[in-house]
C-alpha cells in the first residue's frame, strides 16, 4: 500500500507537450493531503478494530466465566433445593413420629385414668357393701338388746342430742354406688 510520503516524493518526467506542471503539482498536493487524511483514518480504524477484537476476546472470556458461574449457581441451587426437601421430609417424619408417640402416651394415660376410675368404683362398691353389712349387723345387735325404760332412752337422747336411736337407722341397699 502506498504511504502518503511516497505520494509526496513522487516525481513525473517532463515530456514535450505534457500537462501544466503547477496544476499537476497542485492536484498531487491535494491528493497527498487527502490521502494522508484517509491513511490516518485507516490506521485509527485498524487500531479501533484491534482494540475491539481485544474487548471481544475479553468479553468472550467473561462469557465463558459467566456461563460456568451460571451453571455452578444452577447446580448449587438444585443441591440446596434437594437438601431442603430432604430436611423438610426428615422434619415431617420426625414430627409424625413425635405426634404418634404423644398420641400413644395420651391414650395410655387415658386408659390408666379409666382403669383407676373403674378400680375406684369397684372399691367404693366394696366399701359400701361392707358398711351396709356392718350397719345391718349393728342394727341387728341393737334390736337384740333388752329393752330398757323409755325414760332412760329419752334421757340418753337428751344428753346426746346428736345420737339417734338404733331403730331409726335404716340402710337403703337399693341405692347405686
Amino acid at each position: 500500500m502506498l504511504r502518503p510520503i511516497d505520494l509526496h516524493n513522487l516525481e513525473f518526467k517532463q515530456v514535450f507537450r505534457g500537462y501544466d506542471r503547477e496544476q499537476v503539482d497542485e492536484f498531487v498536493t491535494k491528493i497527498v493531503s487527502e490521502y494522508e487524511e484517509l491513511y490516518k483514518q485507516k490506521q485509527q480504524l485498524e487500531e479501533q478494530i484491534e482494540e475491539l477484537k481485544q474487548q471481544a476476546s475479553r468479553y468472550n472470556g467473561l462469557e465463558g466465566t459467566l456461563q460456568e458461574t451460571l451453571e455452578f449457581v444452577r447446580q448449587s441451587s438444585r443441591e440446596l433445593k434437594e437438601a431442603a426437601e430432604e430436611t423438610a421430609a426428615r422434619i415431617i417424619e420426625d414430627a409424625k413420629r413425635e405426634a404418634a408417640r404423644i398420641l400413644e402416651n395420651a391414650r395410655r394415660e387415658v386408659a390408666d385414668e379409666i382403669q383407676q376410675a373403674r378400680e375406684a368404683l369397684v372399691f367404693r362398691s366394696r366399701v359400701r357393701r361392707q358398711l351396709e353389712m356392718q350397719l345391718l349387723q349393728i342394727l341387728e345387735q341393737v334390736r337384740m338388746l333388752p329393752k330398757e325404760d323409755d325414760s332412760k332412752e329419752e334421757a340418753a337422747s337428751a344428753s346426746h342430742p346428736g345420737s339417734a336411736s338404733a331403730e331409726a337407722l335404716t340402710v337403703d341397699t337399693d341405692e347405686a354406688p
